[in-house]
């Protein structure tokens, strides 16, 4: 049978966009059709991580800014780390989807569609259908990147953010440092903190960032924001370049666990590529594409009912580790605020970095494990070895 392109990919965000990325790499030569719900190319999203050896050459040229210097503050005390090696990114959604489309212009079998909305993918004998509100779609294989919806009962918390890019008037931010968790407290919402990426001393990214076991409202977030954002700025007039909000899941995803449609895996947040305890994924999603890409280029002359292999990018040991912290959080939230500090007081900046980026050794997690409260962390052992593990 013949099919419309050889593998579609659902969703335009770091997962989808990095596969097509790699593809390219690998030289893959079948029809690739990547389809997004939005109108066109967005400014909506930051992607941060850690820099390392492991990011492509052509990701750390669009960078938008780096940082060696990485700091949180609590109870008017401030802890910094500094690297130079793990420099600390960002990129633009708007400068990776400018990236893939220079790359898509001189290939004729790579093609983006924007304001496609994917209703259902079903398994059609030996193909995927893919249904959108315009037509059908038929594929060999179908990659679906757009994130899971929230489940109603977890084990875990919600990272709940709504952020500003502003630019003042005046000079506010120190550019040489990010605030990975400014003002970091216990609250009846939950573990609270400020995230400030500042791009130069008058133009930054404020978000007001929350912890939480239940979804926070946008209102509720923009007004904490606004409160902390008088205190950032001061008497400075500033001006609103732009708005984020979402809500990330803080505990264990993976959508391709029970998926029986041999022709669609899932990736990104669904696919697993999300750590639970921090919501970073950027790199994760990086590995699971240089992989993906390879796979498929191995099986460019098989069969359709040939399944693709659902790697997961983050390890099982990181996936224990975060369920561990997130166990100890959810047992008493009010020791979110010594976990963090310990961890930057007896954590040096290079175990921290190759901890975050999911490339720790072994004395790494050792060390790692050591800085955090000790009772705390073996009730939580505990509790878990009681529970059956439901796989959140």
């Amino acid at each position: 049978m013949s099919y419309d392109y050889d593998l579609i990919i659902i969703g335009a965000g770091a997962a989808g966009l990095s596969l097509l990325l790699a593809l390219d790499e690998t030289k893959y030569t079948q029809s690739v059709k990547l389809v997004e719900r939005s109108s066109g190319p967005q400014n909506d999203r930051i992607w941060s991580f850690w820099n390392n050896d492991s990011v492509p050459d052509y990701l750390k040229a669009i960078i938008t800014r780096e940082w060696q210097t990485w700091t949180i503050s609590a109870d008017d005390c401030c802890y910094s780390m500094s690297d130079a090696y793990h420099r600390y990114c960002s990129i633009r959604s708007e400068s990776l989807t400018k990236l893939v489309l220079e790359r898509m212009q001189t290939k004729a079998h790579f093609n983006i569609e924007f304001d496609c909305d994917v209703v259902s993918v079903d398994s059609v004998n030996d193909h995927a259908l893919v249904t959108t509100q315009s037509g059908q779609l038929t594929a060999r294989w179908v990659v679906d990147t757009r994130p899971p919806p929230l489940k109603t009962h977890h084990n875990g918390l919600l990272q709940c953010f709504y952020g500003e890019e502003i630019v003042t008037e005046g000079e506010v931010f120190n550019p040489s440092s990010v605030k990975l968790m400014q003002q970091l407290a216990s609250s009846e919402l939950g573990i609270e903190f400020i995230y400030i990426l500042p791009f130069s001393a008058n133009h930054a990214l404020v978000e007001f960032t929350c912890f939480s076991p239940t979804v926070l409202e946008r209102s509720v977030l923009q007004a904490r924001l606004k409160t902390r954002m008088r205190e950032i700025v001061g008497s400075q007039t500033y001006k609103i370049e732009r708005k984020e909000c979402a809500v990330l899941p803080m505990y264990y995803v993976n959508e391709n666990t029970n998926n029986k449609n041999q022709h669609l895996i899932y990736a990104g947040i669904a696919g697993g590529a999300m750590r639970a305890s921090t919501g970073y994924s950027f790199l994760a999603c990086q590995r699971w594409a240089k992989q993906c890409a390879c796979e498929l280029k191995s099986k460019q002359s098989l069969s359709a009912s040939t399944a693709l292999s659902s790697f997961t990018p983050i390890g099982t040991v990181y996936q224990k580790m975060d369920k561990l912290m997130l166990t100890v959080l959810r047992n008493d939230m009010s020791i979110g605020v010594t976990l963090f500090v310990q961890m930057f007081k007896k954590v040096k900046p290079a175990r921290f970095a190759r901890f975050m980026t999911e490339q720790a050794t072994i004395f790494d997690f050792i060390c790692v494990i050591w800085a955090m409260p000790k009772r705390a962390f073996f009730r939580a052992l505990l509790s878990r070895e009681k529970l059956s593990d439901t796989g959140e």
